[in-house]
This record gives structure tokens, sequence and C-alpha cells, in this order.
């Protein structure tokens, strides 16, 4: 029986003592107290005596509600005078200081209930204790602002580290310009050629140190993007794996890939993580990787297929979360490659995930909007 028709009923005492009318509030689902215009107990719902810390043997048909709890605070004992007067009043979040010291809350209406001639003749009061709730919730809220504070230090830190990495980056690409000036005649042509890729490597490490920055605080700015070639961005990362690739004896594939408006820097850092992965994890064959692009109307789809170990089925989902590495016994790194893969799409509006054979190899596939829009992706990660 809904709380609201109890309380707008109108019963007389003699009905109210009618045990078919006990029986119906005992069995209410809802934790109910009803008192007489005196303050004195009528009855109450089992739910009631499950909330409350009364115990149900411990109260009688015409307790004082004071006596039975004499630390009433004064606040409520105006609110029990108000609702006597006709009033209708709820909370929804009340703190109960206990004699003991501690605090309980309660959520609460409270209802005057009518006699037959339109007297009041007392009323009826529905409490839940969410003390529990109370607790969960300062727990929370206090976890947050350790997460805050813990996440202001790393901003922090990382502002610092940035600053000093940009100094010594700084300091290798002038000392490699001084050593080009100097030695110009007579410089050595393949040396020459070394120190140039020393200095766009370090433009391409500073400029990717502030997009990385830029990234971490992407919900205050907005990444830079432009339109960028894909084929370049490829072609730069197999300079900058040279050294791998050439030990592995790889095979890198990829023709007329797409321009792509995203931010140069990190889609950079995003193909030299998916294909430095390709070239790690290709076991004893000679690593295959082919990079393929298709144009899906609003969507490009990119793919990163290689021939290496394979993840098994039940772990692909696994990998782009942040230190989640399938084997981390038989594995070296920290795991954060594909989640800060999958960071990177999602900031540009796209989606990441993979598909793989045990032993045959592993395919990553990427789709990114070809302007700044909003799509929506089914839900199997199927185009």
């Amino acid at each position: 029986m809904p709380f609201s028709m109890i309380a707008n009923r109108e019963y007389s005492n003699d009905r109210l003592g009618d045990n078919i009318f006990k029986n119906i509030v005992q069995q209410l689902p809802v934790p109910v107290i009803i008192f007489d215009n005196d303050l004195r107990f009528m009855v109450a719902s089992d739910r009631f005596f499950e909330e409350s810390p009364l115990k149900k043997e411990n109260v009688k048909i015409g307790d004082h509600w004071y006596k039975l709890i004499p630390d009433m605070p004064l606040k409520w004992r105006m609110i029990h005078q108000k609702c006597l007067k006709g009033e209708d009043l709820k909370c929804d979040e009340d703190p109960f200081p206990r004699e003991d010291g501690s605090t309980e809350w309660w959520k609460w209406r409270i209802k005057p209930w009518f006699q037959r001639a339109g007297d009041i003749g007392g009323i009826i009061l529905y409490v839940e204790n969410i003390t529990e709730k109370k607790k969960t919730e300062n727990g929370l809220l206090k976890n947050i602002r350790s997460l805050e504070k813990s996440n202001n230090n790393l901003s922090k830190f990382a502002h610092i580290c940035a600053h000093d990495l940009h100094q010594s980056l700084r300091t290798i690409s002038l000392y490699t310009q001084i050593m080009q000036t100097d030695h110009s005649i007579g410089l050595n042509p393949a040396l020459n050629k070394y120190m140039n890729r020393i200095i766009d490597a370090v433009d391409q490490m500073r400029n990717f140190i502030r997009s990385m920055l830029d990234l971490s605080h992407s919900k205050d700015k907005k990444l830079l993007l432009t339109n960028v070639c894909m084929n370049e961005v490829v072609q730069r990362v197999v300079i900058a794996l040279k050294k791998e690739i050439e030990y592995k004896q790889a095979v890198i594939k990829y023709n007329n890939l797409p321009s792509v408006r995203a931010n140069k820097y990190l889609i950079t850092q995003l193909m030299q993580n998916l294909i430095f992965n390709s070239l790690k994890y290709s076991g004893e064959s000679i690593p295959t990787i082919e990079i393929n692009a298709e144009d899906k109307g609003k969507l490009l789809l990119f793919s990163v297929q290689d021939n290496g170990i394979g993840i098994e089925k039940k772990h692909l989902k696994k990998i782009f979360y942040e230190r989640k590495r399938i084997n981390p016994t038989q594995q070296q790194g920290s795991g954060l490659g594909l989640s800060h893969c999958n960071k990177i799409i999602k900031e540009h509006g796209g989606k990441i995930w993979a598909t793989s054979t045990i032993n045959e190899g592993t395919t990553i596939f990427f789709i990114i909007p070809k302007a700044a829009i909003e799509v929506s992706y089914p839900s199997d990660s199927s185009l």
C-alpha cells in the first residue's frame, strides 16, 4: 500500500488499533511508523525495525517516542510539532547525531493522519537509514580528492620532466648543428646525413613531448590537428625503427595511404607503437607488416597486419588497457604502448580494436573521421 494512501485515509483511534490495519502496516515493504497526537507509538512496519536501531521486542503500544529515543534532537522535536499542526515535511539527507558521538544519516517524510471528524490524529513517518550510503559517498569523495591531488602532482611532474627533456634535446640539436657548421668543409656526406637525422629526430621528439602534454590536458585544451600524409608518417617511422627492422630483416608494406586530419606527432607515435609491437612479437619468422587503408565514407579504416605469434581471442580487449600484458613474465616493457594508442585514437574521435590467430598473426584496426565530426560506430567494431 503506497505511503500517500495511508497518510490521506481517515482512521478513527478504534480503527487504527484494529488488528487488520496493524497487520497491513506491519507487512508494508517500506519503513513506516505511526504515532498518535501525543506522540505515543501505535504501529510500525517490520521494515522500519530493520532500518531503525530500535528493537521490535522493546517497543510497546503507548510508548512515548521520546522515551524510545531519549537523544531525539531539538530540530526533530520541532518538526514533529509542525507536522501535528498539519504540515507535510520531507528531507533526502538528514544527519542524526547520537549520544555516543556517532552520526546516522536518514531520508524521511512525515505527514499528519486524520480522524473521521477531520482532526489530526497523529503522524506517520517514513524513514530510510542511508548511513552506509553516506559512508560510501564520503569514501568516494575522499578518494576523488586524493586522486585529484595525485593527478595535480603528476601533472606538475610531467611539466618538469618535459621542460628538462626539452632542454636536453635542445642541447643535442644545438651541438649537432655546431658540428655541421664548424666542419662543413670536407664533412663526410654520410655523416652529414646522419646529423640531419639526429636534428629531425630531436625536433620530432620535442614536438611529441608537447603533443603528449596537450593530450594529457585534452579536456581543457584542443589538440592541434592538421592534414597529415600517412605515407610520410610511415616513412618517418621506418627510419626511426631502422635498426630493429634491419635486425629482424622485416618487410614493411604500405602504398598510397591517404591523408588524415590529425595531430601529426601523436599519429606518428601511434604508427610507431603499432609497427614496433609487430616487430617485437614476430616470433621466429621474418616479420612481414602490411599497412592498408580503406575509405568508408565519413571514416578512414586503417589496418596494421603482421605474421607474428598472435593473441588468444579472450585477451584481445585487454591489450588496450593500461599495464595489461598477456604474458608479463615473458614480455618486457610497461604494457602502456597499445593503451597509449587507444587514447590517441579516442582523442581523434576514432576507435581501435584487434583480430588475431595464434601463430598466424595479428591485425590492429583503427578508424578516424575524415573531419572533426561525431560518428556512430557499429557495436561489433566491424565496418
